[in-house]
């Protein structure tokens, strides 16, 4: 498989994960109707929220990429991956914030834990704009390879993954380990999936996603089955033979996309006041909330997420530059 089709198929799963959970989230527009008169997509209000578990498998894939690579080094790493997730997260909470005058707030919501969960640190339950919750995850799991790979190896980051599920399934933990390590299995599978994909590429597209949908019976048995599941639904994203210019450039977006749909979701309930419009308008309202986020998170990321990861990659080369000069002998 060639580099850039790998990539293509990543993209797209990604684009596919964003939508899925911002369809899950869609019901916000459609509130304010009576009860049971619209009509959603079964599996994707019931099981759309999956797609942030399959947000975890493909971290842990992309890892992969990384950390393998030559020319890994912790620093830079990390330093792209702050400018990757915190311009866009604070900007989008702030955002929240402003909503909130109209939406309310409840009794966590104060001005201090708006200030923690900018942070992205710990919180016992949801941050104060609740999407926040998968983040912490996804920065908890960066600093993590950041430590174990230049010590241990992609083998070191796998057996303290092992060890974080271990724990959680078998002792009592603090709520922040407790939090943390029930999702390791997830990253796990994005890992297998980089280590085994090449000779599961065999297996093409359809037999991955027949055996995908044959697990998908495991899901009400609990997160500890999930990444099965999860590890079929990557190989068979990687295993996508034609490349999709559009499901690429969502995917480029994915992020900007989960992060801005409750925003948009949360404007038109507020702007919904009665009287509403007729029933029969709540799909085509639905489905052009989602086309309005689209449209926002491919500007998003063109003219903001871009623009942000380019001032972290120069202030990578400053900072390897400064060392470089201060290492040259008198």
């Amino acid at each position: 498989m060639q580099q850039s089709q790998k990539l293509d198929g990543l993209q797209i799963a990604r684009a596919v994960a964003a939508l899925s959970i911002a369809y899950f989230h869609s019901w916000h527009v459609t509130m304010l109707f009576p009860t049971g008169t619209s009509y959603p997509i079964p599996i994707l209000r019931d099981y759309g929220w999956i797609a942030v578990d399959f947000f975890f498998a493909i971290s842990g894939f992309v890892i992969c990429l990384v950390t393998t690579s030559p020319h890994f080094a912790p620093l830079p790493f990390l330093i792209r991956r702050i400018f990757r997730l915190y311009p866009l997260w604070i900007a989008t909470s702030f955002v929240f914030l402003e909503l909130t005058r109209f939406l309310g707030r409840n009794e966590r919501q104060t001005d201090a834990f708006f200030n923690w969960s900018l942070t992205l640190l710990p919180t016992e339950g949801f941050p104060f704009y609740d999407l926040g919750w998968s983040l912490q995850h996804e920065m908890a799991f960066y600093v993590l390879a950041a430590v174990t790979v230049p010590l241990f190896g992609l083998r070191g980051l796998i057996a303290a993954l092992i060890a974080g599920l271990v724990a959680h399934h078998s002792m009592m933990l603090p709520w922040y380990f407790e939090q943390f390590f029930s999702y390791y299995g997830n990253f796990l599978a994005g890992i297998m999936a980089y280590l085994t994909y090449q000779r599961a590429s065999r297996f093409g597209v359809v037999i991955p996603v027949l055996i995908c949908a044959a697990l998908f019976f495991v899901l009400p048995f609990g997160r500890a089955t999930y990444p099965i599941p999860l590890y079929f639904a990557l190989i068979a994203f990687l295993n996508i033979p034609a490349k999709s210019q559009i499901g690429v450039a969502l995917g480029d977006a994915s992020y900007s996309i989960y992060l801005i749909h409750p925003l948009v979701f949360a404007f038109i309930y507020i702007r919904l006041q009665p009287p509403l419009p007729p029933e029969w308008m709540q799909e085509p309202l639905r489905f052009g909330a989602m086309a309005a986020t689209c449209l926002i998170g491919l500007l998003s990321w063109r003219l903001y997420e871009k623009p942000m990861m380019r001032l972290g990659d120069s202030i990578i080369g400053f900072v390897a530059g400064w060392w470089a000069a201060r290492r040259q002998p008198a």
